[in-house]
């Protein structure tokens, strides 16, 4: 047979066999437009590669639709504000991140029909996709270094994390659903600063950078694994789920900071 042939048919299977395994990542790029992504993936546990190239502050958060429900009946209802619309169910993601930042989470998604919004610009990031029925796709986590758990209503960081690319897996005792942005405190910033800056809708100047993190699920059992590279500094995780589960956009309704989800931590050498 041809050699040329064998070795073309060779460097397919290889090619195919990299798409099927994901391991270069599924690619999600925020803009200030809109949110660019693949239009069906696989279901499993897969590896997201999340990168802002806008000009403000983004995320990208997976949610499942209900049977029945449509990408325009889902934005019919965040246009009049509703944060919750009955029978979603969130699957995670990668929270807010400043410019030009790039970060990576592992997370699970069963199959069905999403969304994916950054709630920093609700009312045009929303995007539909589907995760195909069909064989499972499941993405390795790599090991981690650190473990983050959450429970209400705090954070605890078990394990010391150096300066370099570091992983982190969060899981969470619930019973509330929570989040963990990730952000690294400037100079003579606080975690209190950081609290007034989400309040005041992200306006500069920013007291942090914005890296990411992890946004909440629905299902407390779900495990997301965040991998970052860290620098030494002043770092801040910040839970900002609404306490009330009726609360409404632009109601500045009190969120799991507000009562103590909150906590900073030290990166060293």
């Amino acid at each position: 047979m041809n050699r040329v042939f064998l070795r073309t048919v060779a460097t397919v299977c290889l090619l195919a066999s990299n798409i099927a395994s994901g391991t270069e990542g599924i690619r999600i790029v925020a803009t200030d437009e809109k949110l660019e992504a693949p239009n069906t993936m696989r279901a499993g546990m897969r590896h997201i590669v999340f990168k802002n190239r806008g000009k403000q502050v983004h995320e990208a958060m997976f949610i499942k639709l209900p049977a029945g429900m449509s990408v325009a009946d889902f934005q019919g209802q965040m246009n009049e504000g509703i944060l919750f619309p009955e029978g979603v169910l969130d699957y995670s993601g990668a929270g807010l991140m400043s410019p030009g930042g790039t970060t990576e989470v592992w997370l699970p998604l069963d199959p069905g029909e999403y969304v994916l919004i950054c709630w920093n610009h609700m009312r045009h990031s929303v995007r539909g996709l589907t995760v195909s029925d069909g064989k499972r796709v499941d993405d390795t986590p790599p090991k981690e270094d650190a473990v983050l758990l959450m429970r209400d209503f705090q954070f605890e960081l078990q394990g010391h994390l150096k300066k370099g690319t570091r992983v982190i897996k969060v899981q969470s005792s619930g019973p509330s659903v929570h989040e963990a942005d990730l952000f690294r405190l400037h100079p003579g910033h606080s975690a209190s600063d950081v609290q007034r800056w989400y309040k005041n809708d992200l306006d500069d100047p920013a007291p942090a950078d914005a890296l990411g993190g992890v946004l909440d699920s629905s299902d407390t059992k779900h495990v997301v694994w965040l991998r970052h590279s860290f620098s030494p500094g002043q770092y801040v995780f910040h839970c900002a789920t609404p306490l009330d589960t009726h609360a409404k956009s632009g109601e500045h309704s009190p969120v799991h900071a507000d009562v103590g989800m909150v906590m900073t931590f030290e990166v060293g050498q």
